[in-house]
């Protein structure tokens, strides 16, 4: 017995959106991170039980999860790359805390997935667009491009 087509698409949008909304969750968690100095496994908790239930549409909460602790984990690797990619004169530190947050989750999925670079890239300039205008647009951007052929391209 087949699957209703439009069951499917109706799935595949529903899985697309809750890992959208887990990006953005994971970015505000890894912010939550770096300003508190909790642990991530404290905050995801935190976000699995509060936050998280109030969002709409549904968070993919296992997504979010692995994003948020996998990211955090190497989050001191993917710094050192991320200030490589930056201009001479640029420190991690000039980064806005979000920029940082949002460079770090990126960075997490282009070294730890197989989503291809260029939709994990688009994921997170539609991301940084909710936070930022069109010139940290276009810094990420420029980041997370050289950042993605220098490890994918290895």
């Amino acid at each position: 017995m087949k699957d209703n087509p439009t069951t499917a698409v109706k799935s595949g949008k529903a899985s697309f959106k809750g890992r959208m909304m887990g990006r953005l969750a994971a970015v505000q968690a890894l912010f939550q991170i770096e300003q508190t100095g909790s642990a991530a496994s404290a905050v995801v908790l935190e976000f699995l039980e509060h936050r998280l239930k109030q969002m709409k549409p549904k968070v993919d909460s296992t997504f979010f999860s692995k994003l948020v602790e996998g990211a955090w984990k190497v989050h001191a690797r993917s710094d050192e790359i991320i200030a490589g990619a930056l201009k001479p004169g640029w420190t991690l530190d000039r980064l806005e805390s979000v920029t940082r947050a949002i460079l770090r989750a990126a960075l997490y999925e282009i070294t730890e997935t197989q989503t291809p670079a260029p939709v994990i890239i688009d994921e997170y300039l539609n991301l940084t667009h909710a936070f930022f205008d069109d010139a940290e647009v276009a810094f990420v951007n420029g980041v997370l491009n050289t950042v993605a052929q220098k490890i994918r391209s290895s």
